[in-house]
């Protein structure tokens, strides 16, 4: 095949309408799914000072698997559930006494059991990181004498554009459709060529008759003479 033939049959396929959107509504979707897969990282702060008083308080450990570390989930009957994307970077609580004679006892809770637990004795500090025990859906803090004071920070990263994954879903989609109907109208480029060869064929019969008739003539003419 020549060279210009190539080249005209890509110019005809890339100013087809039905190419030009296929391209298009593709490009943007697949703009779209990256933009909604796009992690942020937030970061979230809970402090508080509590007292005997206060009695018993709970807050929501609300913690994810850490971020760089993949892990799948069974489901009911040894179902295997899909892997999750992680989202947990790293998350910290800070224990300060207020007072010297501060006792507390702070307990990690999962599925109301605790899982770990650490006291606090006349006016210690302590850092916990909580990265470790990310499986941790509760804290719970018990103040016996004293003031305790803690500063719960935790950074995960989130997705806030991944509701764009479903226009850019549909868009991909669509754009499917279009590209069954632009390689349906690269039909005629097929029917061109066969009519091409057609005519070739044609010409080159209508050459042997001509060229048939004047010999005949010719002989006809010699013979006269």
């Amino acid at each position: 095949m020549r060279l210009s033939t190539v080249k005209k049959a890509i110019i005809k396929i890339f100013s087809d309408r039905n190419v030009q959107l296929t391209i298009t509504l593709f490009g943007i979707g697949f703009l779209l799914a990256l933009m909604a897969n796009y992690p942020t990282l937030e970061e979230r702060i809970e402090k508080d000072t509590l007292v005997p008083e206060d009695g018993v308080k709970r807050i929501e450990a609300r913690l994810s698997r850490p971020y760089d570390e993949a892990h799948d989930q069974s489901g009911l009957d040894g179902i295997q559930a899909p892997l999750e994307r992680p989202s947990l970077k790293s998350a910290t609580l800070e224990l300060h006494s207020e007072t010297d004679n501060t006792n507390a006892s702070i307990i990690l809770e999962q599925y109301e059991l605790p899982i770990k637990s650490w006291e606090i004795e006349d006016g210690e500090d302590k850092t916990i990181n909580m990265t470790e025990y990310h499986e941790a859906e509760y804290i719970e803090f018990k103040i016996t004498d004293g003031e305790l004071s803690y500063t719960y920070t935790v950074n995960h990263y989130i997705q806030p554009y991944s509701f764009l994954s479903i226009p850019g879903f549909i868009l991909m989609s669509l754009s499917l459709i279009f590209l069954i109907k632009s390689i349906a109208s690269l039909g005629p480029i097929r029917v061109n060529k066969e009519e091409k060869n057609k005519k070739r064929k044609n010409q080159k019969v209508i050459g042997e008759i001509l060229k048939e008739r004047t010999e005949e003539v010719n002989s006809r003419s010699k013979e006269e003479e």
